[in-house]
């Protein structure tokens, strides 16, 4: 037997990456969220740049979440549409903007929440609609909505701490934290609406 022959048949496969994690079409956004990031860097500096690579990996937790489907392309664009407003410096020139982005971002986050509690749920063989039922449609929506707006707080605080310790270009401040945070609010309440809706009607 040629030793060639022997050393083809017993060699591992060669894997691509596409191999190892197939490619869907939302990986787009995904590739322009890592193209964003020295984008970002060349146009305002590293701060901007860590707050566009935050994005990108926010970006793989909704392919973990849900690969493919609406509610990755819409996270993903809110993501990127966030991300890339703040490194334009377009919030401080048209303030309503940023309400607007807090309420879909604080939306998208009540939906991915119900996602997770939903995964947590079924492996303890409860399904998400049988635990809606259990608890009504509100207290369900008031869970994931009030999830969604603690997560809020968290960003705030984050916030905080980029201003005092990175750059000072952030901002902060009483009326802008109360603004963000009642845009969270109204955002995660119709996102947690949608969301224990699907539920019920699955």
């Amino acid at each position: 037997m040629p030793v060639g022959a022997a050393v083809g048949r017993d060699a591992a496969p060669t894997r691509t990456i596409a191999d190892m994690l197939p490619l869907i079409p939302a990986d787009l956004l995904r590739a322009l969220g890592l193209i964003l990031v020295p984008v970002a860097a060349v146009h305002a500096g590293w701060p901007s740049a860590a707050a566009m690579l935050l994005v990108f990996g926010s970006q793989w937790l909704t392919r973990w979440l849900a690969p493919g489907g609406a509610l990755d392309w819409a996270a993903q664009a809110v993501l990127l549409l966030a991300g890339w407003l703040s490194v334009i410096g377009l919030y401080p020139r048209v303030p309503w903007l940023d309400l607007l982005v807090h309420a879909a971002a604080s939306a998208v986050v009540a939906c991915l929440t119900a996602l997770v509690v939903g995964a947590w749920l079924r492996r303890r063989g409860t399904e998400a609609g049988q635990a809606v039922a259990l608890l009504g449609r509100g207290l369900a929506g008031l869970g994931i909505a009030a999830a969604a707006v603690a997560l809020g707080v968290v960003w705030e605080l984050a916030e905080w701490w980029g201003h005092t310790a990175v750059t000072p270009e952030i901002g902060v401040g009483y009326t802008d934290t109360i603004g963000d945070l009642a845009a969270d609010l109204v955002g995660a309440g119709v996102g947690a609406a949608l969301a224990v809706r699907r539920e019920r009607t699955r």
